[in-house]
C-alpha cells in the first residue's frame, strides 16, 4: 500500500543523503515507480518492503494483534533509511499530525538532554519549603513554644497518588506524547550516558503502546560495543529483541558507489583537490579574503570560522570553515547540529587524512559528515588527497565505515 511512495520518494535513498533511489538489478521486482524511473529493488530490498508492508497493515488495525516494531539493520548503502524513509512518509500521512515522529540518533539524544535540563531548571525554580515544613534547617536554632501532643494513630492507608515522574522521565514523556510509531533512524550507541536513557526511552515507549521503528548499521546485540560498558546497553537491547522484530537489509552492493552524485543537497558537494581558485570558481564559490575571519555562535559559546557568506538565492548562507577549526578543537554534535540548521553549504577546507590527526578529531569529522547528511546540507571539502586516498587511510573508528559510504556522494 505504501510501494508506490518508496520507490518514487525523493528525499530517502541511498543514492543521496535522503534522495532517489538505488539503482537495483535489472529485471528484480519493482513497483511502478520504481519501474517508471528506470530502476528495480535487489531481492533484499523487496524482502524489507514486503515486511514493511505488513507493519503498515499492523498499524492500520487490519491484524487484531499487538503491533511489533521493526529494527533493520545492515552495512552502509543498502537502503535501509530509504525504504524505512518512504514507509515513515506514508504512513504519518494517514495518522493525526504529530502522532509519527522522525528522530535521528544525534537530535533525539540532543533533545532529551535539552528536555531534561529544561526540567530541572524548572524544578529549581519552584517554590521551596520553608523550615520546618522539609527544608534545610542546618545553622538555625528552633525551640518548642507549646507542648508537642501524641502523634494521632495512623488511620486507614489511603490510596496514594500517582507519582509524579522525575526529569528524565518526564522528558521522555513529552517527547512521546501523542505518538504512535516512532522512528529512530541511524541508532548508534557509543555512550553510556546516552544507553542508558535509550533504555528508558524505550522502557517507556513500549510501556505506553508507541510502535517503534529503527534502523542501524549494528545487529542489537553490537550496539554499544566496547567491552567494557557493554552491560549497560543489555537492558535496552533486550527490550529491543522483545518489542521488534529484527531484519538485516545486507546484500553485496552499495548504491551510493553507483551514483546519486549532482543532486541537491549533502549530494550536490564535492571533494575537491587541492582545491584551487579555479576549481572554486566551477562550483560557484570565491573563496574568502585573508583576514576575513567570523565568530559563529551557539548558545553561549563561540568559535572563530574562516568566513560566513549569505550566499546567494539557490545555495544559501555558507560556512567557511578549515579542518582544525572544525574537529581539531573540542567543537560538539550540538554546534553541528545548530550550524547545519542555519547554514545550507559547507565549505571544510584543509582536510587530512584521518590517520594523521588525533582520535577526537577523527570522531568529530565523522559526526560532522553524519549530521550533514541526516540535515542534507551541501559539503565541499578541500584537501591535499584525493578521495579515494582519504577513504584508504581511515583509522579504526566506530562509524568510520558509514563516513566512506556517504563520501561517496560527492562529486570528485
Amino acid at each position: 500500500w505504501f510501494q508506490d511512495s518508496a520507490s518514487g520518494a525523493r528525499g530517502v535513498g541511498p543514492g543521496a543523503p535522503r534522495g532517489a533511489p538505488p539503482p537495483g538489478p535489472p529485471g528484480g521486482g519493482a513497483p511502478p515507480a520504481a519501474a517508471r524511473d528506470g530502476f528495480a529493488l535487489d531481492p533484499d530490498q523487496s524482502a524489507l518492503l514486503d515486511r514493511l508492508a505488513r507493519l503498515g497493515d499492523d498499524l492500520a488495525g487490519a491484524r487484531r494483534r499487538p503491533v511489533r516494531g521493526l529494527y533493520v539493520w545492515g552495512p552502509a548503502g543498502r537502503g535501509k533509511s530509504w525504504l524505512a524513509g518512504a514507509f515513515f512518509a506514508a504512513v504519518a500521512a494517514g495518522l493525526p499530525a504529530g502522532a509519527a515522529k522522525r528522530v535521528h540518533v544525534y537530535d533525539l539524544f540532543r533533545e532529551l538532554h535539552a528536555a531534561i535540563h529544561a526540567q530541572r531548571v524548572r524544578a529549581l525554580a519552584g517554590p521551596r519549603p520553608a523550615v520546618g515544613q522539609g527544608g534545610p534547617t542546618r545553622g538555625w536554632r528552633t525551640r518548642a513554644t507549646a507542648p508537642v501532643a501524641d502523634p494521632t494513630p495512623p488511620g486507614p492507608p489511603e490510596e496514594s497518588p500517582e507519582p509524579r515522574p522525575g526529569a528524565v522521565d518526564a522528558a521522555i514523556d513529552d517527547l512521546l506524547r501523542g505518538t504512535t510509531l516512532l522512528y529512530l533512524d541511524e541508532l548508534h550507541l557509543h555512550d553510556t550516558g546516552d544507553a542508558t536513557l535509550l533504555t528508558r526511552l524505550l522502557r517507556r515507549a513500549f510501556a505506553s503502546g508507541v510502535v517503534v521503528l529503527a534502523t542501524s548499521n549494528y545487529e542489537p546485540g553490537a550496539l554499544l560495543p566496547n567491552p567494557l560498558w557493554h552491560h549497560l546497553a543489555e537492558p535496552g537491547i533486550a527490550l529491543l529483541r522483545a518489542h521488534l522484530d529484527v531484519v538485516e537489509l545486507a546484500g553485496p552492493t552499495d548504491y551510493r558507489a553507483l551514483g546519486g552524485r549532482g543532486r541537491g543537497g549533502f549530494a550536490a558537494g564535492a571533494w575537491l583537490r587541492p582545491g584551487t581558485t579555479a576549481q572554486l570558481a566551477d562550483r560557484g564559490l570565491v573563496a574568502p579574503a585573508p583576514g576575513s575571519r567570523a565568530v559563529v555562535r551557539t548558545g553561549s559559546r563561540s568559535f572563530e570560522v574562516t568566513a560566513v557568506h549569505a550566499g546567494d538565492g539557490d545555495s544559501g548562507p555558507e560556512l567557511w570553515v578549515t579542518f582544525e577549526d572544525l574537529a581539531g578543537r573540542p567543537t560538539s554534535t550540538l554546534e553541528y547540529l545548530d550550524w547545519a540548521a542555519r547554514f545550507r553549504r559547507w565549505v571544510v577546507t584543509d582536510v587530512p587524512l584521518l590517520t594523521d590527526v588525533d582520535r577526537e578529531a577523527q570522531q568529530r569529522f565523522i559526526a560532522v559528515v553524519d549530521v550533514l547528511v541526516d540535515a542534507d546540507v551541501e559539503l565541499v571539502v578541500t584537501s591535499p588527497h584525493d578521495l579515494a586516498t582519504f577513504r584508504g587511510a581511515l583509522p579504526d573508528r566506530p562509524d568510520a565505515f558509514r563516513m566512506t559510504s556517504r563520501l561517496l556522494l560527492l562529486a570528485g
